[in-house]
Parts: C-alpha cells; sequence; structure tokens
C-alpha cells in the first residue's frame, strides 16, 4: 500500500502518550495496521517515553494506599452486575498488521473490534442515507464529543464545503477523494485542524469509504448544509 499522507508527529507524540480521545485513538489505530512507517515512529515515541519515567525518581505513596485500591476493587466487583464494563479503547486492541479472517483485508482489527459481529467486510455494513450519493454508519459505541462514523461518498459526489471547530481525522480504506489539501487514498489520513477548510470529491470509479473522527461539529459554509446540520448530526 503506497502510503502517502500520514497522522502529524503530534498527533502520534499524543496517541502514544494516551492523551487522545478514544475517536481518535480509533483512526490511528486502525490507519496503523496499514503502516509500518506511523508503527515504527510510535515505537519510537513510546520508547523514549518510557525511558524518560525509568530515569526519574518514584513518588512516594501513602502507607495505606495499597488498602485503599483494594477497598475500590471489592466495591467495583460488589457493583459489577449493575455497572456496565467500560468498551475497550482501539489502543488496547493489537496494532500489528492483522485482519479478522484472511479473506477480510478490508477491516483492519481496531475498525472490526468495535463494529458488530455480523459485520466481516465493508460490503456487510448496513449503511443509512445521509444525502444524495452519501450514506453513513455512526460508531455509537466510541465515545467522543464530536462524531465517529464510517462514510461512503459515491463516485463524482462531494461533501459540502466546510471548516473544522476541532480536530478532524478522516482515514480512507477504499476509493480515493481530491480536495484543497491533495488527493488521498487507501491507507491516507487526513488529520486536519481548526484552520483548514476543504471539500471533498470522490475522484475515482468505485465508491470511497473513510472512517472520520471529529471532536467538534464542523462548519459548513452553505446556507442548505449548516440548516440540515442538525439532522445529520456532522
Amino acid at each position: 500500500m503506497n502510503i502517502k499522507h500520514h497522522p502529524t508527529d503530534e498527533t502520534l507524540l499524543a496517541y502514544a502518550s494516551g492523551t487522545l480521545s478514544q475517536a481518535m485513538e480509533l483512526v490511528i489505530a486502525t490507519h496503523m495496521t496499514l503502516c509500518p512507517q506511523c508503527r515504527e515512529k510510535v515505537a519510537e515515541f513510546e520508547a523514549c517515553g518510557g525511558a524518560m519515567l525509568n530515569g526519574t525518581d518514584g513518588l512516594a505513596m501513602n502507607v495505606d494506599a495499597l488498602d485503599q485500591v483494594m477497598a475500590m476493587i471489592e466495591q467495583e466487583g460488589a457493583n459489577e452486575n449493575t455497572i456496565p464494563a467500560p468498551l475497550a479503547s482501539p489502543r488496547r486492541v493489537a496494532v500489528a498488521p492483522s485482519m479478522r479472517g484472511n479473506a477480510v483485508p478490508s477491516l483492519p482489527t481496531p475498525l472490526a473490534s468495535l463494529l458488530p459481529e455480523n459485520i466481516l467486510s465493508l460490503e456487510d455494513i448496513p449503511w443509512r442515507t445521509l444525502a444524495p450519493g452519501v450514506k453513513h454508519f455512526p460508531l455509537k459505541s466510541v465515545q467522543t464529543k464530536g462524531s465517529v462514523r464510517l462514510l461512503k461518498i459515491a463516485p463524482g459526489i462531494s461533501i459540502p464545503d466546510h471548516g473544522h471547530g476541532g480536530h478532524e481525522m478522516t482515514l480512507l480504506l477504499k476509493g480515493s477523494y481530491i480536495d484543497d489539501v491533495g488527493r488521498f487514498c487507501a491507507g491516507d489520513v487526513a488529520d486536519l485542524t481548526d484552520d483548514t477548510d476543504h471539500q471533498p470529491i470522490a475522484d475515482t470509479a468505485e465508491d470511497c469509504i473513510c472512517l472520520i473522527a471529529t471532536d467538534a461539529p464542523l462548519k459548513f459554509n452553505g446556507i442548505l448544509p449548516k440548516l440540515l446540520q442538525p439532522f445529520i448530526g456532522m
């Protein structure tokens, strides 16, 4: 896979340090299954962080710290029948280049782990129409202040011109699109901040399928998209 667009070093460092949101972690973890360059860079960041921790003095603990931790564990066990277990973070899922089944190259493990078990490929996704030529599948189990979803754009269709109220990351899973930033193909990541406006257009004869995470609503520049925004949840 000829990946030309990668997450920024700042984003990869945030992933390595565990400070990204779960939605953004999902995009990075999924990208890393496809990109050995970013896997290596994150490993270097994590090694540097470990070396820095090894070089610091340990912190003193209260004499009753262990008793407090054990009490918390016992209390959590007593409540396990009423409190649902937290959703596993994508970074806890293996990011080595592996897929769900040898015949399913379109679902990297971090993404597959958060989809229903009956979805074995991109073709199995129960797409919902968002607009003419645009379908989506929200990943509602992922914790985020914004949104995270799979998006399918038909050939020749464009997403309305928009900016961003925060961080947006888009991972191409199939097909390609072109916008003001460049041309993005399968495996590429668009790592965009609030100073970027763009209008992606699917530019091949096949559907463009993306994994998109945002931490704030988009800022559409047209009147009609602004009016429809509360209904489409972007």
